[in-house]
């Protein structure tokens, strides 16, 4: 574990094709909220501070309260986004998110920054979830030289990095927005 506190980072610059929206983070969903207030909100709870939104376009968010950090690097997918909030937020280590996945709460959080080997571990269900990580600031230079090389995939950075699994028996909490019918069924 850090010294430092755990910065947080919903990741939310998406396009969102089969979503038919860039935004699924800002979705009101049944009960009048939004994942990103969801997510903002389990991860103030669970002692995150800062807590930023990573996405390309602050209007969006603007109601949130909640700062917004841009891409250093647009159109490149999430692993963009994560450069650049290893960039803003350092030297603290960073918690990511992924803004689409509602059911996220403080429980899981808790249980990942305690898994933390203090360089980089990431959300195992019956998979990886490679959105859902805690990261040193150091890792940035690997993030950075992956996007250099023309790599996109986060999945693939983190095996070759040998990020820890903290592993999660129930897997409901990391069901994210990615169809419209997944809105549907999301309370």
């Amino acid at each position: 574990m850090s010294a430092l506190p755990i910065a947080a980072a919903i990741i939310a610059g998406g396009r969102g094709r089969r979503m038919g929206t860039p935004h699924k983070a800002a979705l009101v969903l049944a009960d009048g909220s939004t994942p990103v207030q969801r997510l903002a909100a389990a991860l103030h709870a669970a002692g995150c501070a800062p807590v930023v939104v990573s996405a390309n376009d602050p209007n969006i968010y603007a109601e949130t309260g909640l700062r917004v950090v841009a891409d250093l690097r647009p159109e490149s997918g999430p692993l963009a986004g994560i450069e650049a909030v290893l960039a803003a937020l350092a030297p603290a280590p960073v918690l990511i998110a992924a803004g689409d996945m509602p059911h996220l709460g403080r429980s899981e959080i808790d249980r990942l920054i305690h898994g933390w080997d203090g360089r980089l571990c990431v959300a195992w269900t019956d998979r990886m979830q490679p959105l859902c990580a805690v990261i040193a600031a150091d890792v940035l230079g690997e993030v950075r030289a992956a996007l250099d090389h023309g790599e996109r995939g986060v999945h693939r950075l983190w095996e070759r990095l040998g990020a820890v699994p903290v592993r999660f028996d129930e897997a409901a909490a990391f069901c994210d927005l990615d169809t419209p019918e997944d809105l549907a069924r999301c309370p």
